[in-house]
């Protein structure tokens, strides 16, 4: 019996000791894609061994080709620690991204990722240059990523930007335009002469979250609203500042083709039913409009 019972104890601790080497890959195209195009062996079970994944150095480049472009999960990225770059773009079906596991990580771009609405990236040190134009996100918190030298996030319906990390002076490349319901850019030093190099159509550089607070409330009243990714297909996101608008768009005859109420933050909006060519997309709120062009593929 004391044998049986050690017997099952040595395989149960076997057992531990090979699940504690193995990261999951729930993915079956995104395990796939690291067995053919990194050092990472087979088979296709749904899981890579951590030694192969920590070996796994340069960039990982999914690209926009299919079906790597259709991957909606990359649990398992965490495992690969020796990445220097990652490359997700055109991406229509990922929602989340976690890199902050990735603590060699010195460029990610997600460019044209049109589900991607959070981005983590967490302490990471390494980081050097984010890329995330069409992106999203939402929300962005660098404050970690105390290397950061280049930030690209043009038309990604940002409503809040955290840069507190550190290393302002040193931003050789900053974009932010095209995201009109941008409020806080929470900066090292607001005052900074080097933020006029900065680029941006909207928001305004504060030191923390008592300058924001005063913001918001000289600015509560105000109607902003970005419209992307344009052109668009199938459906369009559109970010407002304000809790509660309409938007009403227009084909190009002046006919009233939607008509619907917006939250604040990002909306999604199906436009498949609609027939290729430019609209006018009007934001009704407290007595004010706003109006924008846009294109439907």
């Amino acid at each position: 019996m004391k044998k049986t019972l050690l017997f099952v104890a040595i395989v149960i601790a076997m057992q531990t000791k090979i699940q504690a080497q193995l990261t999951a890959v729930p993915n079956a195209d995104f395990e796939q894609f690291l067995i053919t195009f990194t050092t990472i062996n087979g088979p296709l079970d749904g899981y890579i061994l951590d030694s192969e994944a920590a070996a796994v150095t340069g960039t990982i480049n999914l690209g926009s080709a299919a079906p790597y472009n259709a991957i909606d999960d990359f649990t398992g990225i965490e495992a690969l620690t020796g990445i220097t770059g990652l490359v997700i773009t055109y991406n229509s079906a990922v929602t989340s991204l976690d890199v902050s596991a990735n603590t060699s990580l010195t460029s990610l771009n997600t460019e044209g990722s049109t589900a991607l609405t959070t981005l983590v990236t967490g302490a990471n040190t390494s980081l050097t240059e984010l890329l995330i134009p069409g992106s999203p996100v939402g929300d962005l918190d660098l404050s970690g990523n105390t290397a950061l030298t280049s930030l690209d996030a043009r038309q990604t319906g940002l409503t809040s930007l955290d840069m507190r990390n550190g290393n302002n002076a040193n931003v050789t490349a900053f974009d932010v335009r095209f995201n009109s319901s941008l409020g806080c850019i929470f900066v090292d030093d607001k005052d900074a002469a080097y933020l006029a190099s900065w680029l941006k159509d909207s928001g305004t550089y504060v030191n923390d979250e008592a300058g924001c607070s005063t913001l918001s409330v000289a600015s509560e009243t105000s109607l902003s609203f970005s419209v992307y990714p344009n052109p668009a297909k199938n459906s369009i996101y559109v970010a407002s500042n304000l809790q509660e608008s309409q938007m009403q768009v227009y084909d190009i005859t002046g006919k009233l083709v939607l008509n619907q109420p917006i939250q604040f933050g990002e909306n999604t909006i199906d436009i498949s039913a609609m027939a290729p060519g430019v609209y006018l997309a009007r934001i009704l709120a407290n007595g004010k409009s706003q109006t924008k062009k846009i294109l439907i593929q």
